[in-house]
């Protein structure tokens, strides 16, 4: 049996200004078209969701994994709010 599971998840980080600072035109134009703080944000959330390292992402690999922390206890809330049989 197949399944489409939609969920959802809260995370909290602390990200450093030099995670930000790296971001330039340049950086742009070879990495990700990361235009603002959301795009930023969102795409290193969704990396520390899935459990990457801040060294470990293009663009940011000569910056310390310290300078994104999770700050939640239970690192994610996860919540499944819809699940359909895929036939």
């Amino acid at each position: 049996m197949k399944f489409n599971i939609e969920c959802t998840c809260e995370i909290i980080l602390d990200i450093d200004q030099a995670v930000f600072d790296a971001v330039t035109d340049e950086w742009r134009e070879s990495l990700y078209d990361l235009k603002t703080i959301d795009d930023i944000v969102e795409h290193i959330a969704f990396n520390m969701i899935q459990g990457r390292k801040l060294s470990h992402l293009d663009g940011w690999a000569d910056q310390p994994d310290s300078n994104v922390r999770v700050i939640d206890k239970d690192y994610y809330f996860f919540d499944v709010s819809e699940i359909k049989e895929n036939e």
